[in-house]
């Protein structure tokens, strides 16, 4: 019998689900959260950016990130769920992986998951499935992926 996890994420929430085989039911076995994540990116932003005085003359210059606020809060997340996922796979609560997520987050997971993790993933959808109740996730994923 081969226990399945499914992680249906974006950069706000994340809900973890085991599949039970055959594939007929699942059960939520974790929730995350990221408050920043769902915050519209000038609300990120809490003060104005840092200041460097020209070498030459009296003028002053903002310095840009490189990453912006909202990207920093998604890697966070990410990491996060790859650091939850790891605690499963080393604990051997599932064999099989799915990932369910929007593509620019699913780059992010990627980022974050090492190679024995990503070695349990069968499949990936890049869909944001977060919002819809558990027996509608069920009957969107490709039956393929639960088996």
């Amino acid at each position: 019998m081969r226990n399945t996890w499914i992680l249906v994420a974006d950069g706000g929430r994340a809900r973890l689900f085991a599949c039970e085989p055959p594939g007929r039911t699942l059960s939520e076995v974790a929730c995350f959260a990221n408050p920043d994540g769902r915050l519209p990116g000038r609300e990120l932003v809490t003060e104005r950016p840092p200041r460097v005085d020209e070498s030459v003359g009296g003028a002053r210059h903002a310095i840009e990130p490189h990453t912006t606020l909202r990207e920093k809060s998604t890697e966070r997340f990410a990491r996060t769920l790859s650091a939850a996922l790891e605690r499963g796979r080393l604990d051997r609560l599932y064999e099989r992986l799915v990932l369910v997520a929007p593509a620019r987050f699913l780059g992010a997971l990627h980022g974050c998951i090492g190679k024995p993790l990503l070695g349990r993933v069968v499949g990936e959808v890049r869909r944001n499935f977060t919002a819809l109740p558990t027996p509608e996730i069920l009957e969107r994923l490709p039956r393929r992926l639960l088996h």
